[in-house]
């Protein structure tokens, strides 16, 4: 009997929707017969344990950006990146520590950049391959791209989470006229709440006024939380606030609000269900599972984030959802405002992504 692979799966961990699309993408070479191993840190370590706790794990730092409640962030990013070239030193020297150590065949890595290797096929996904900066910086753009582009082409194949034509999410970008790689391939939308069936709108007969879905790093999740709880808290809607904390286990009342600090799939698809409308950043993960369901939703973009702000723009321009700034968030208002965006339906089959999982595991490792 021949050994099956092992697969070593490691989302970057700047908060949990890199580690919340993974969840397909592991289920389904769970499916395929391969023995998956669990690359990562902090709370997206401990989200995927909870969704695989017969898996093997192992911790894979990265380079964890310090947010700030004020000041301009890209600044702060261009200044960060010798700190981040030297951390993704550290993690590539790592990986190839556990090659040998945890024989491992194969590397599948959303947004980790650092996660290639000679001695074995490596993957790379992202929906992200034009880096957004503001006007200002410009100039540093090709540069950016050049960087990430050289990363990139060390790996043996691209993964994109979105579909090539439209409608799509990710726009601009992921659809770009120059590739990295000629292995690139169009996947699909990846959701944990998607079926392999044509999904359905959601029931009409709501439990829920809102339901609130926190995430993304701190301080402006928590900025965020605390104006949800004040305005929520004394609204006599009836409420759920998810805290975004797979780490913790508390339950709190604050009027006709109930804070949670995390869900399972199973209860988390049935809120989302049972909510008429779902407040949530505009992050490219809370947008792949909002299509698989085909839910309306209010986005509020993480301040200072050009991705997040892009996304809402464009969702909001081609009229699929309500968005609004965290600073200027209003409760009525933009409740009101989003019963006039239908929300984006979208089905993957999966097929894609089949294919390429079942030709890795056949690759030599």
């Amino acid at each position: 009997m021949a050994l099956k692979k092992r697969i070593l799966v490691c989302p970057m961990d700047w908060g949990l929707g890199h580690a919340t699309r993974m969840v397909p993408v592991i289920r389904l070479l769970l499916g395929e017969g391969a023995e998956v191993v669990l690359g990562a840190d902090r709370k997206p370590l401990a989200f995927l344990r909870r969704q695989f706790p017969d898996a093997e794990w192992v911790q894979v730092p990265g380079f964890q950006p310090k947010y700030q409640k004020s000041g301009w962030l890209p600044l702060k990013m261009a200044l960060d990146v010798p700190e981040m070239l030297a951390e993704a030193e550290k993690a590539h020297k790592l990986l190839e520590k556990l090659i040998d150590r945890k024989k491992i065949d194969a590397v599948i890595s959303d947004n980790r950049y650092e996660l290639w290797s000679e001695k074995i096929p490596t993957v790379f996904m992202t929906h992200q391959l034009n880096i957004l900066l503001p006007h200002v910086l410009a100039p540093g753009r090709l540069l950016a791209r050049k960087m990430i582009y050289g990363f990139i082409k060390k790996h043996d194949e691209l993964w994109i989470p979105d579909f090539e034509g439209g409608p799509n999410l990710s726009g601009k970008l992921s659809h770009v006229k120059k590739w990295p790689l000629q292995n690139r391939f169009f996947i699909g939308p990846l959701s944990r709440f998607a079926s392999h069936r044509a999904p359905s709108m959601p029931q009409q007969d709501y439990r829920l006024d809102v339901l609130c879905l926190l995430s993304g790093p701190e301080p402006q999740r928590a900025i965020f939380e605390e104006k949800l709880i004040e305005q929520l808290g004394h609204s006599t809607l009836k409420s759920v606030l998810l805290s975004g904390k797979p780490d913790e286990n508390k339950i709190q009342k604050a009027g006709n609000l109930e804070i949670r600090s995390h869900a399972g799939d199973a209860e988390m698809l049935q809120l989302i269900k049972s909510a008429r409308t779902v407040i949530c950043r505009s992050g490219y993960s809370s947008l792949m599972d909002l299509a698989a369901i085909g839910k309306t939703a209010v986005l509020v973009p993480t301040p200072g984030q050009p991705e997040q702000e892009y996304l809402a723009r464009k969702m909001k321009k081609e009229g699929y959802f309500y968005t609004c700034s965290q600073k200027g968030f209003h409760l009525e208002k933009a409740l009101g405002a989003s019963s006039n965006y239908p929300g984006l339906l979208l089905f993957n089959d999966y097929a894609v992504l089949k294919g390429r999982i079942r030709n890795l595991l056949r690759m030599p490792g």
